[in-house]
């Protein structure tokens, strides 16, 4: 292969190969960011790079990481944040890459181990069916048996029905039963580990990325000898990696594994024909687990601040102190461990005694997991419970990193690696300073770059001037009418984004019978219909409004007249009673900062240039921005935030239409 720095010029320079190609030109921003990459995994730095819509970042990291993994037989990692642009690599940009590099490489997406059907594991399910399921759940297992034997892949996403929980918990892969001593080159998960291991380029998503970081002990990778990452959709870094490191431990999750291994009231189980008196250590535990979690529940400490009702409604309370109940679970928990530590080492079936020892060192997990949640075992997690009434009807423990910048500092960006972090928004006021910090890069290369688009042309923002603010009481009100007014100046066409669920439905509740008398189709985001089929019927009707949350602030690429106009209803900043939030605003405070200026305002201004980044996909596409919340033009802080939007034309609208410009500095 050519030399990497001349084949990005080659391709992607002026009158290079891309642009011979019909639907692409040269991007001068795409050539520049290509070379930056690669001039960080030849000279060993790390980097970010803000590259926004229309630059054609995959292929300017693609390029240089594909040339530079073959020539040093290294392994490039890319982990993304949704499967649409897995989907987007895998399908379309890789293909393009093996055509204009004229060079074979193998390129696989590894999923989540539990989304692979491990063949060993479904025998045994098989075999034991009688002793393990009802007649409905082995009627389930029997379908699984029957599309193993045509699948490629094992995946379960191509299963065609959903399986109960406990039918493909028991056939899925699983750690220390699904391994490649005890299942060879028959088990999907193993086929796929296979294929990882061979790729040159891995695809991933970040929750698997962080799940496997933690685990590894060497400096010289992240998930392979040698490997290398490149960080798609990088803003949800923060989010995805303190999930990832965090713990949860729900009563659900305990009783499940306990019923995996005998249920005294079904009698079924792995263990169900053991001898009497293990099957009795099984009595009365799932009660006891049951009275502790319930205990729990009752015992949360009562709701604070000025959004405590709030807070307490979310049924997420943060613990601030240890000791929040007496400890009366561990020691009889303990005790069963014991005991199945005794059944499984006496057991001939080695297939059965890994599958006893799995859930054995599950509840082991979860003993450690409740100790250190009581005690509070770090200084650096926050602490809450989540309490889910019927049907869900579950409570859970969870403990969560709150800066997760020292750890990834480490593991991260430390000597490995190098790792590349990309996205459309990653700075603040200009500046990627935040961002770096809380992800623990300071010391990391930024590259950022200017749009390709005319947005200043394509673009305007209307805000609306004399609207209530959101905490004041006339807003709810007033908000309805003006959402109909703004819909109506564009005829529909528009993407309406909100940080509350109530007050979403409640306005489309308001509006939406004006908006069928006025012939436009009203689709709101709830449990009837999916992200995707909302966002496909928005597509395919150009006269329809979607009403959207937190999903839809990211991620939608709706180019075309379909979405001329984005509507955000309120600035986004993040809930302050949830319980992470508080955490994460007392660390930045316990620091000597101020919390609103240090966190809040940046993590607003990163969310609304996200959603006021769904309207311009492409050159052809026109459209206004507006904004409901005249917070942005009567606070202090609202020119930074107006400063975060692109440079471009503003009207201040008011309630009676009356439209005048806003004076602001281009």
């Amino acid at each position: 292969m050519r030399d990497p720095a001349a084949s990005i010029d080659t391709i992607l320079g002026q009158d290079g190969t891309l642009e011979q190609i019909s639907g692409f030109a040269h991007r001068p921003q795409q050539h520049a960011m290509a070379h930056a990459v690669l001039e960080a995994l030849s000279e060993h730095h790390h980097l970010f790079v803000e590259a926004p819509t229309g630059v054609g970042k995959t292929l300017a990291y693609l390029m240089p990481s594909i040339t530079f993994a073959l020539q040093n037989e290294r392994k490039a990692i890319i982990s993304t944040h949704t499967k649409n642009l897995q989907e987007q690599l895998l399908y379309k940009d890789i293909p393009l890459c093996r055509q204009l590099l004229d060079a074979e490489f193998s390129a696989v997406l590894l999923k989540g181990r539990r989304n692979y059907l491990c063949t060993t594991r479904l025998d045994a399910a098989l075999a034991s069916r009688g002793s393990m399921f009802p007649p409905e759940e082995s009627d389930e297992l029997n379908r699984i048996a029957v599309w193993a034997e045509g699948t490629p892949d094992g995946d379960v996403s191509g299963l065609g029905f959903i399986p109960s929980a406990a039918v493909w918990n028991a056939v899925c892969s699983e750690p220390g039963v699904c391994t490649s001593q005890a299942c060879g080159g028959r088990c999907f998960f193993q086929r796929a580990k296979e294929r990882a291991r061979k790729a040159h380029l891995l695809i991933v998503n970040h929750s698997l990325f962080f799940s496997l970081l933690p685990y590894l002990r060497t400096d010289d990778q992240f998930l392979f000898p040698g490997d290398f990452v490149v960080f798609d959709e990088a803003h949800t870094l923060e989010a995805v990696a303190a999930e990832g490191l965090g713990r949860r431990l729900s009563r659900r999750g305990v009783i499940a594994t306990l019923h995996r291994l005998y249920n005294p009231r079904s009698k079924r189980g792995l263990l169900s024909d053991a001898k009497r008196q293990v099957k009795t250590s099984f009595k009365g535990m799932e009660e006891l687990v049951d009275a502790f979690f319930d205990t729990i529940a009752h015992s949360l400490p009562p709701a604070t601040g000025p959004r405590g009702a709030a807070a307490r409604d979310a049924l997420q309370v943060r613990i601030k102190s240890p000791g929040l109940v007496a400890d009366v679970l561990s020691m009889p928990l303990n005790d069963l461990v014991q005991t199945i530590a005794g059944v499984e080492s006496s057991l001939d079936d080695a297939n059965r005694a890994r599958e006893v020892a799995a859930a054995r060192e599950s509840l082991e997990e979860d003993l450690r997991t409740l100790e250190d949640f009581l005690t509070f075992a770090s200084d650096r997690h926050a602490y809450w419970v989540e309490v889910r009434r019927p049907p869900q009807d579950n409570v859970t423990l969870c403990m969560v990193p709150f800066h997760v910048g020292p750890s990834l500092e480490d593991q991260l960006f430390g000597p490995h690696g190098p790792v590349i972090l990309t996205s459309a928004t990653l700075s603040v006021d200009g500046d990627m300073r935040y961002v770096q910090e809380r992800l623990g890069g300071a010391s990391a290369h930024t590259l950022t770059l200017d749009s390709p688009f005319d947005l200043y042309r394509q673009m305007r923002i209307w805000i609306a001037e004399d609207m209530p603010e959101p905490d004041s009481p006339d807003y709810a009100k007033e908000l309805p009418p003006t959402l109909l007014s703004f819909i109506r100046r564009s005829q529909g066409k528009a993407l309406v984004l909100f940080t509350s669920a109530a007050s979403m439905q409640a306005a489309a509740r308001e509006v939406a019978e004006d908006l069928a008398d006025d012939g436009i189709r009203l689709l709101v985001q709830g449990a009837e219909i999916s992200r995707h089929d909302l966002l496909d019927a928005f597509k395919r009707d150009i006269h329809s409004v979607l009403f959207g949350l937190d999903s839809f602030w990211m991620g939608v690429d709706v180019p075309g007249e379909a979405l001329e106009h984005v509507i955000i209803t309120r600035l986004p900043f993040s809930v302050p009673t949830h319980p992470l939030i508080e955490a994460r605003l007392e660390d930045v405070e316990s620091r000597g900062e101020r919390p609103f200026f240090a966190y809040s305002l940046p993590e607003a201004a990163l969310k609304l240039r996200q959603g006021a980044g769904r309207l311009i996909r492409s050159v052809q596409d026109r459209g206004v921005v507006s904004i409901l919340d005249s917070r942005i033009l009567r606070r202090g802080y609202g020119k930074m935030l107006l400063d975060s939007l692109p440079r471009c034309p503003v009207d201040l609208i008011s309630r009676t239409g009356d439209t005048r410009p806003l004076e602001r500095d281009i």
